[in-house]
């Protein structure tokens, strides 16, 4: 049987597990990512503490693999987390969160100086914050006299790889989050790159995924366990890499990768980059395999609320509030959450929006507040969901979910009433690091192609049916209360915003 290990580099935890070719766990090994928190809300990660990381779990992989062979390593992550290094291969500052948006202005200077209809027809990118090139420059402000030293700017993905082999090398779905990449052309836009004052030299190899980066060094051999010469391969954007473990290979089919945030996507064949959708802000960038392409938005605050309410308002366990979630009826009592708690990406772009909980009275449970955030959370990803069908031809039939939300069939079943569609909950435990490994094991030869992939890999799925009585109990309190409410709230926000940058100064 093959061996074929997947990284995940993520925001919560570096992750690796090793697999054989149909799917079964081999190995598995985790630790934490450490996110530095500054002022501001400003968050940063440390790159030596992510290859720290990584060094851990390939050590923990590789003695419990008991020395066997691997047929290949390929690594998915955050994507718009950036790394610089100077000639001595230093970082010259932490990476920027790909959820920090400190740098907003900057976003703002490429609407307004190059143009956001030029930006979007070339990357598929509205020029906001999350972009990864608005984090180099914003660090380039910062550090000029260092940034002259720059010789390479990798990603958290090819940061690892190059660690592991070496060679810088950066698949297109990662690349592509940059907003740096043509996505017709599949490579750096000069102009774009010439626009943010980057020279081209300092950007890694653009490959697709599943084509081989390099092989480890000894010297990464002796720091991780595994064998010198063992092919890397490259990865993609960690959802991205799930949504094909989770089997989206074809056209229309949609997948909600529920974590700290809720990415949102739809694989489709074209780029959906027509500037009449440039207003919506959705993502329409690289896909990981058949050199498709995906349709994305994001809810960027979802498990993380939830673990925010947890620990800091109620001191309570997961399990503990959900079953009190549970207990609460439809629609929480009136309570309904807005979960902008780290902006709103799509549809529309706002960093200044923010997070609310409204319609409260002393009548309200924490279970009120509880189901209030899971409700709030579905509501939003319905309006993503349905802002991507308007822009493409295809219906979407169902919605496929992994992440840890999945372990709740109560949530799943309120997802289910809300959209209006079955909620398919896809049975694969590790779905990012799978995806990974399933991209290693194409460019080993170990699948002949992403169908063959899929099917050697297919487990079973748990569907959850949308009851049709509380689908029009929730359809009324969505299109009557809910989406009124950031409409409601915006200017006031904007408001907070600018006074507490007023206090700040």
């Amino acid at each position: 049987m093959a061996c074929l290990i997947g990284i995940d580099i993520g925001t919560t935890n570096c992750k690796a597990a090793a697999y054989t070719e149909d799917g079964m766990f081999k190995a598995v090994a985790s630790r934490p990512t450490v996110t530095h928190y500054l002022e501001n809300n400003w968050a940063e990660f440390d790159p030596g503490q992510i290859w720290d990381a990584v060094q851990d779990i390939l050590r923990d992989i590789t003695r419990q693999l008991g020395g066997e062979k691997i047929d290949g390593i390929a690594v998915a992550s955050m994507g718009a987390a950036g790394v610089l290094l100077n000639e001595n291969d230093e970082w010259i500052h932490r990476s920027i969160a790909w959820f920090d948006t400190r740098t907003e202005g900057i976003a703002a200077e490429w609407r307004e100086d190059f143009g956001s209809e030029e930006v979007f027809s070339i990357s598929g990118f509205v020029p906001n914050p999350m972009a990864g090139i608005t984090k180099v420059q914003w660090i380039r402000k910062q550090k000029p006299e260092l940034f002259k030293g720059v010789k390479r700017w990798v990603s958290m993905q090819d940061y690892i790889v190059y660690r592991l082999t070496g060679e810088a090398v950066v698949d297109l779905s990662v690349a592509c989050r940059t907003m740096a990449v043509d996505l017709k052309e599949r490579c750096w836009s000069d102009k774009i790159l010439d626009h943010a004052q980057i020279p081209r030299e300092i950007c890694s190899t653009i490959k697709r995924s599943g084509e081989l980066a390099g092989t480890v060094t000894s010297h990464s051999a002796g720091l991780t366990g595994v064998e010198a010469g063992t092919p890397v391969f490259a990865g993609g954007m960690d959802y991205v890499c799930g949504a094909f473990a989770c089997g989206l290979t074809q056209s229309g089919q949609v997948l909600s990768a529920i974590g700290t945030s809720e990415q949102i996507l739809m694989v489709v064949d074209e780029p959906a980059n027509d500037v009449k959708h440039i207003d919506t802000n959705f993502t329409c960038v690289n896909y990981v395999v058949d050199d498709k392409y995906y349709i994305a938005g994001q809810v960027i605050s979802s498990g993380v609320i939830l673990d925010w309410f947890r620990t800091e308002m109620t001191k309570e366990d997961l399990t503990t509030l959900l079953d009190e979630a549970e207990k609460s009826p439809l629609g929480a009592k009136g309570a309904i959450l807005l979960p902008h708690f780290r902006g709103k990406y799509a549809p529309g772009a706002d960093p200044l929006s923010k997070g609310a909980l409204i319609g409260l009275t002393t009548s309200h449970t924490r279970g009120d507040l509880a189901r209030a955030i899971i409700e709030g959370l579905c509501y939003e990803s319905t309006t993503i969901i349905e802002g991507i069908q308007k822009i493409v031809d295809y219906e979407i039939e169902t919605v496929n979910v992994v992440g840890g939300a999945t372990k709740s069939p109560f949530w799943m079943q309120i997802k289910a009433d809300i959209l209006g569609k079955p909620v398919v909950c896809l049975n694969v435990p590790e779905a990012v690091t799978l995806g990974a490994a399933m991209l290693a094991g194409l460019g080993a030869g170990i699948y002949k192609d992403p169908e063959d992939a899929v099917r050697q890999t297919r487990r079973d799925d748990t569907v959850y049916l949308p009851d049709p009585v509380r689908h029009e109990a929730y359809r009324t309190m969505f299109e009557n209360v809910y989406q009124n409410v950031y409409p409601a709230l915006q200017g006031i926000h904007h408001k907070i915003d600018a006074l507490i940058k007023k206090e700040e100064k």
